[in-house]
């Protein structure tokens, strides 16, 4: 059984902290379950929440210009963009502990697409999900995406962050031109973008269950764990999520 865990239980897993904890990391061991967790969470949870508007105001993808050889007398000029994986301050002690007894466990990584993005440092590249061919990957980015997209119709997902886009005119992550009363509500808004493409990552890889303890709290229906945007999801796209005590049961 394939399944992903949001951070609200792998990283408890982890730590076994009571016993369905426990038995799920039983069922890891013994090969019941084959776990999985999303670059995109690993990326944004690494970044302490009192650094993040720093980090997001100075950050930019790394750009190089190439010069394209042509047979005419036209200059061409190649642009590649890509995350500036430099810039990421990689893994707090604690978070870096718990990552590699993961990848221990056998716990895999799934892929971000959006290559803008900034990527965390120091994830082993053996616990990465290895897609076999250039094909398999673009199959897997497009199925990605277009679950985001219907998640962002539901208004979850990144729909509170362009909404912030397009009023504030934010480049990528940066919040800068935020005010400052509407910090909480921007780093929430990048929260259930990480919700939405962890459930969408989820989907593109064909995993079976996706495991969270998110219930949606405060933030209602505008979290894609909402139980009314839960079954829309299922409908749509046959993703089932579960607590960790269903895991346990498995």
């Amino acid at each position: 059984m394939n399944v992903t865990f949001d951070s609200s239980v792998w990283e408890t897993v982890i730590d076994e902290v009571d016993d369905h904890h426990a038995k799920i990391k039983h069922k890891i061991r013994t090969g019941e379950i084959r776990p999985y967790i999303c670059e995109i969470a690993l990326s944004l949870e690494a970044i302490q929440r009192t650094s993040r508007r720093k980090f997001f105001e100075n950050y930019k993808p790394s750009t190089r210009f190439e010069n394209v050889p042509t047979d005419d007398s036209k200059l061409r000029m190649l642009v590649c963009l890509k995350p500036n994986e430099e810039l990421h301050p990689g893994f707090h002690r604690k978070l870096r502990v718990k990552l590699f007894e993961a990848r221990d466990l056998g716990f895999h990584v799934l892929k971000m697409t959006n290559f803008r993005t900034v990527r965390p440092r120091g994830i082993p590249d053996n616990m990465y999900v290895d897609h076999a061919s250039k094909v398999e990957f673009w199959k897997y980015a497009d199925s990605l995406a277009r679950c985001s997209e219907y998640i962002i119709v539901l208004g979850c997902g990144q729909a509170a962050y362009s909404q912030f886009k397009e009023k504030y005119n934010l480049v990528g992550l940066n919040s800068q031109g935020i005010p400052c009363e509407y910090e909480k509500k921007f780093q929430e808004a990048i929260a259930e973008w990480v919700d939405g493409d962890s459930l969408s990552a989820h989907y593109a890889v064909e995993n079976e269950l996706f495991c969270t303890n998110d219930q949606a709290g405060n933030a209602g229906t505008r979290s894609i764990f909402h139980s009314q945007n839960r079954t829309q999801l299922e409908r749509m796209f046959g993703i089932k999520i579960i607590s960790s005590c269903d895991a346990a049961q498995l």
